[in-house]
C-alpha cells in the first residue's frame, strides 16, 4: 500500500533504468554524465531570481560556467585596477597643474608687490624731481634786487649761480 503511489513512476522509470543499465545506454548514459557535468544544466533566466538563481546555479552550473564566471571575475577586477590606476595619474596630474597655477598666481602677486614698491619710489622720485624743477629754497642770500619766485628750474638756476647773476 505504501508503494502504491509509486507504481506510476516506477512503470515509466523502470524502462528507463533498463534501457540505462544496457549495453547501448550505459555509454549514452556516460556521455550525457560528461556532458551535463562539464556543461551543466542550462537554467537560463532562472539565474536573475535574487537569493534561488544564484542558489540554483551553484548545483547545475557546469565546469564552462564556472570558468566564465572566474573569467568575469578577473576581468572586472584587471579592469577595476586600471581604473583606480587612471584615476591616480589623474589626480596626479590635477595637482602637478594646480601647484603650477598656484605658483603662478604667488609670482603674480610677488610681481604686484614689487611693482607697488617700484612705483611709490618712482612717485617720490617726481615729487624731488619738482621740488628741485621750482628752484633752490634758500632765498634769503640770492644776489641782486630781485628774488627769484621759485620759477627757474634748478638746474638753471645752479648755473647761473655759478656765472654769477
Amino acid at each position: 500500500m505504501i508503494l502504491a503511489f509509486l507504481a506510476p513512476m516506477l512503470a515509466v522509470l523502470g524502462p528507463i533504468w533498463a534501457f540505462a543499465t544496457s549495453r547501448a545506454g550505459l555509454p549514452l548514459v556516460v556521455a550525457g554524465g560528461v556532458v551535463l557535468f562539464y556543461e551543466g544544466v542550462p537554467i537560463g533566466p532562472l539565474r536573475t531570481i535574487p537569493y534561488v538563481g544564484p542558489a540554483l546555479a551553484s548545483l547545475v552550473d557546469g565546469r564552462v560556467d564556472r570558468e566564465y564566471t572566474r573569467g568575469q571575475l578577473a576581468e572586472r577586477l584587471l579592469w577595476q585596477e586600471q581604473q583606480r590606476k587612471a584615476l591616480a595619474q589623474l589626480a596626479a596630474k590635477a595637482e602637478a597643474k594646480q601647484k603650477e597655477i598656484d605658483a603662478a598666481a604667488q609670482d603674480y602677486v610677488d610681481q604686484q608687490n614689487t611693482d607697488a614698491v617700484r612705483i611709490a619710489d618712482l612717485e617720490q622720485a617726481i615729487r624731488d624731481q619738482k621740488d628741485e624743477d621750482l628752484g633752490p629754497k634758500d632765498n634769503d642770500n640770492a644776489a641782486g634786487a630781485c628774488k627769484p619766485r621759485g620759477g627757474i628750474p634748478a638746474r638753471l638756476s645752479i648755473g647761473i649761480d655759478a656765472v654769477g647773476r
